[in-house]
């Protein structure tokens, strides 16, 4: 039929031209969300009708490719455009499958409503459109410009200021209670040994003596009780300071989606449970590694993945353990990109 070779020549080139009838060209459309529906990228046909037009282009790779004499090839271009036209004449439309429907407007001029044709959206293979997940109407709507606050750093920095107050508090407490348990037994007695002393210091020299020894020995006593307080409050506040120090650590463990490394391997192994973010589809290596450099998506760490029922090369520039945070994470990238499970 002559539309497949339409759709051939629409391969080669963007647009095709049949004299006395009009061009037909491809247009790309990009990802679109209508609703709770996201659309994926697709490739169709327009046309625009143009009675007086001349171009022998098609007529060309017509007679080309099937062999044929070049008055042979614009005989069935001219059959197949007198078809659509007679046919217009006595119904509403003239459909053909694969290709689109061809109809007139009030004015009479001819129309075309294309049809997704899969020869045409090889690229776009796989893609199916995704449902995003119900709002909660009770919930207000986040902005898409506002920054996205990280609850759990939030709960970090609040915990980190209630351990410290903690930390403190238990410090403070345990040097009081250290210092109330060493002078309610030390104070009385240091105070009824020296006055004892005092007394009887006039007594003799020797006395005198006995009792200086004394009171150097119940000094010394003292200092090395003293020592030892200050080396338990030491070992208190270090043992605290540990334990907080274990506790905040403890704190930054914070569990991170699935994502890619910066590693040299530029294949990823397909594992099945797994949502990948696919930014491009293609046949070759060496076109979906052209598209990485084009768009720049070396910073994702991009790499390459084939899935085992389908030998296209995918562009993976994220995984995820869960398909809701996989669609939302390739929805806020980039509207074209999909998700590959």
């Amino acid at each position: 039929m002559i539309y497949n070779t339409l759709i051939r020549t629409l391969l080669e080139n963007n647009s095709v031209t049949i004299s006395g009838f009009g061009t037909f060209c491809v247009k790309q459309l990009a990802a679109q969300l209508k609703g709770d529906i996201i659309y994926p990228p697709q490739t169709i046909i327009e046309f625009e009708y143009q009675k007086n037009i001349e171009d022998f282009s098609f007529v060309n790779k017509l007679s080309q490719w099937e062999q044929i004499r070049i008055n042979e090839a614009q005989d069935k271009v001219s059959e197949w455009v007198a078809l659509i036209e007679t046919g217009l004449e006595h119904n509403k439309s003239v459909f053909f499958d694969d290709f689109g429907t061809f109809s007139k407007d009030p004015s009479g001029k001819i129309i075309f409503q294309g049809m997704i044709n899969a020869q045409l959206n090889i690229e776009n293979e796989g893609l199916e459109p995704i449902i995003l997940p119900q709002k909660n109407p009770n919930k207000r709507e986040r902005n898409m410009a506002d920054p996205v606050k990280d609850k759990r750093i939030v709960l970090h920095k609040k915990n980190r200021r209630r351990d410290r107050f903690l930390f403190l508090s238990i410090t403070f407490a345990a040097i009081v209670l250290l210092c109330v348990l060493f002078f309610k037994d030390q104070v009385p007695n240091l105070y009824q040994t020296i006055s004892t002393n005092i007394k009887n210091i006039g007594k003799n020299e020797n006395i005198d003596n006995k009792n200086n020894t004394y009171i150097s020995k119940i000094a010394e006593e003292e200092s090395e009780v003293i020592n030892e307080t200050e080396n338990s409050v030491t070992s208190i506040a270090t043992d605290s300071i540990s334990e907080e120090a274990n506790v905040m650590s403890s704190d930054n463990k914070v569990n991170t989606p699935v994502s890619l490394s910066a590693s040299q391997e530029l294949y990823l192994s397909y594992q099945k449970g797994l949502y990948y973010i696919i930014a491009g589809s293609f046949v070759t290596e060496e076109s979906a590694l052209l598209h990485i450099n084009q768009k720049k998506l070396d910073k994702y760490h991009a790499k390459l993945i084939v899935h085992p029922d389908n030998p296209r090369i995918r562009i993976c520039i994220g995984i995820f353990d869960n398909e809701e945070d996989a669609i939302q994470n390739a929805v806020q990238t980039d509207k074209n990109y999909w998700v590959l499970k």
